[in-house]
This record gives structure tokens, C-alpha cells and sequence, in this order.
């Protein structure tokens, strides 16, 4: 019994100790702005399916953003359900938390050539860790702080971003 109880008291003081390490806080971020590098396709969803976008973007790793694609839209007016094809464009900045959350700050051009503000706020749902850097974000999903900046009637804008593969020619 004496034996088993010097065995068990060195054993319980390590598993102790080595809780406390284990749960000291990790001081490193899991993503940074660089996690958002590359090339993404984005889905634009609006409201319930009233309009979609197809966009393509170029995250740079440092903080900012550009985008283009097309917006399928109700024609104004149409009593038909007529739609219309437009260009939107965006381009601005964007944060990324040690957490994958973070926010995008653009400028978007509409289809009849106007601009309006727009911020994001996002979260990193799918990543993949380079060696010897951070994880690079796979998919991200955001929503429009504020309603279409495009579509009138107060229409809630979402978006999925994926990430496209690297071209190897």
C-alpha cells in the first residue's frame, strides 16, 4: 500500500502541473490578414433568392480587396418577373481576428455607375495551414452589416467566398 501511494502522489502532482500548462493561454494567432490571400469565387445572396451575384475577388494577403462579377436582378417595374444583367464591382480593405472573424470595408459600384459604402462582417468557416505559415482560409462567410446597398426595400445581403485552386500551368 505505502508503494502505491508513492507512485500515485508524484503521478497526481504531474497531472496537475501538466493541466496548468496545457491550459495556459496560446499567445500565437490562428489567422491573420495573410490567411485571406488569393483568388475567391463568391456567391451573392439576396434576401430569399430575390437576386444573386457571381463574383470573382483577389484577397492580397495584406488587406485589401478587389471584386467584379454579374448581378441577376428584377427588371424595375416588370410585372413579368423580367431580369436584368448588371457589372458590380468592390474594392477596399479588410481585418481578419485571431479568431477567423473580422470585417470588409468597401466601396461598391453599382450597374448604373454609382458608388455606395459597404462593411461585412465575416468568419473564416474552412481553412487549411501551409507549412511553415498560417491557415489560409478555404471559405468564408459574411453578411451585409446594412441592407443592399444595390436593391432597394431593405433586401438582406449574405455571400459565401471559396477559394479557388492555384493555377499550375
Amino acid at each position: 500500500m505505502m508503494n502505491l501511494k508513492r507512485l500515485l502522489i508524484p503521478m497526481v502532482m504531474a497531472g496537475v502541473f501538466g493541466v496548468s500548462a496545457a491550459n495556459a493561454q496560446d499567445t500565437t494567432c490562428a489567422y491573420t490578414v495573410a490567411s485571406l490571400q488569393g483568388s475567391y469565387a463568391v456567391l451573392v445572396n439576396y434576401g430569399a433568392s430575390v437576386a444573386i451575384g457571381l463574383q470573382t475577388e483577389v484577397l492580397d494577403g495584406k488587406g485589401n480587396l478587389t471584386r467584379t462579377g454579374v448581378l441577376n436582378q428584377p427588371t424595375v417595374g416588370s410585372t413579368t418577373g423580367a431580369r436584368t444583367i448588371g457589372t458590380v464591382t468592390s474594392t477596399g480593405t479588410y481585418t481578419v481576428n485571431c479568431n477567423g472573424a473580422g470585417t470588409i470595408t468597401r466601396v461598391v459600384t453599382k450597374p448604373d455607375g454609382t458608388t455606395a459604402q459597404a462593411v461585412d462582417d465575416f468568419v473564416i468557416t474552412e481553412a487549411v495551414k501551409v507549412v511553415g505559415r498560417l491557415a489560409v482560409a478555404m471559405t468564408i462567410v459574411d453578411s451585409q452589416r446594412d441592407p443592399s446597398v444595390i436593391l432597394p426595400g431593405g433586401v438582406f445581403v449574405t455571400r459565401v467566398h471559396t477559394r479557388l485552386p492555384d493555377p499550375s500551368f
